[in-house]
């Protein structure tokens, strides 16, 4: 939904309810802690005139409330498949919430607060695994619970992500599974922790896919606004992988892509489904944690990879 039409609906609401500047003062003047009895109070009067039929009805109408159309059996095999891959190569899974904090992807992936399901009590439904696992870093690495000082931290997750869309597309599910990897270490010369973190979530979900689905994965490398020699960083990020994975097939695109949400580089697997290509991952560093421990030198890789289209694969 556009901002400006968004503004008329507000607008309309603030002069149905004769309370100018509504939005305004439920935002800004009220403490979270108000604004959270606020919304469970109406949340709560509004639930206790909801009907059994009325329900069904709501069920019936609210594709993000339905279930996956894909096989629960073969799903889960997935799931389970990929955790032990990851397993064999020394990557330590966690089950996480299906609530992520309010706020969380705004604050760090920089995405619109109106593609997540916010909650009260200053949460919301997980939309991106990834921003939960670092966090989950950040807080072990203050804490001392964590340490990155000689090796890389890398930590994997298999997660159901629903992120909101005014109108879905014919390709796009209301709610997706996705295995997310990340990995946290330090800044070090020639941008080695970079290199080493790309080649290994690379060759992770290569030699997964090849073993899983018998065919091989191509690489897309677009170029990211992000780092001080983003042209270099790009240049050690292609040579790295051309040397170390000579079979892959890579395309590459220069242009500097803008984009807030990855920094350096996106990278896009795509692999043969059903006889046509179709994108299934993607891989690229964030600043998460420099912004969460206020620390320049931290450094973090994420990526992530469909499960429902396997599936079908």
């Amino acid at each position: 939904m556009g901002s400006s039409k968004r503004s008329n609906i507000v607008h309309r609401i603030e002069q149905k309810l004769d309370t100018p500047s509504l939005v305004d003062k439920l935002s800004n003047e009220l403490s979270s802690s108000d604004f959270n009895s606020l919304l469970t109070e109406t949340f709560a009067r509004r639930a206790e005139r909801i009907t059994p039929d009325e329900l069904l009805r709501r069920y019936t109408q609210n594709v993000y409330a339905q279930p996956a159309a894909c096989d629960a059996v073969s799903y889960r095999r997935l799931e389970l498949d990929m955790l032990l891959a990851a397993q064999e190569r020394g990557i330590d899974s966690l089950i996480l919430s299906p609530a992520s904090l309010f706020g969380c992807c705004s604050a760090l992936g920089l995405v619109s607060q109106n593609r997540v399901i916010s909650a009260t009590r200053n949460l919301e439904i997980l939309s991106d695994a990834t921003n939960m696992l670092a966090l989950y870093i950040a807080a072990g690495i203050k804490d001392g619970s964590l340490s990155h000082a000689n090796d890389p931290i890398h930590l994997c997750s298999s997660h159901r992500h629903i992120r909101y869309q005014a109108e879905l597309g014919e390709s796009m599910l209301p709610h997706f599974g996705i295995f997310t990897l990340v990995s946290a270490g330090r800044s070090r010369s020639s941008y080695a922790f970079e290199v080493e973190a790309f080649l290994f979530h690379l060759r992770f979900y290569s030699d997964y896919w090849q073993q899983k689905h018998m065919s091989p994965l191509s690489l897309s490398l677009n170029r990211r606004q992000g780092y001080k020699d983003s042209e270099g960083f790009f240049e050690r990020i292609v040579e790295a992988v051309k040397k170390n994975l000579p079979d892959m097939e890579v395309f590459i695109d220069e242009r500097e892509n803008s984009t807030a949400y990855y920094k350096g580089l996106q990278a896009t697997l795509s692999a043969a489904i059903n006889g046509s290509r179709a994108e299934v991952g993607d891989i690229g560093f964030t600043d998460w944690t420099q912004q969460l421990l206020n620390n320049p030198g931290e450094r973090l890789l994420i990526s992530a990879m469909a499960l429902d289209r396997q599936v079908s694969v």
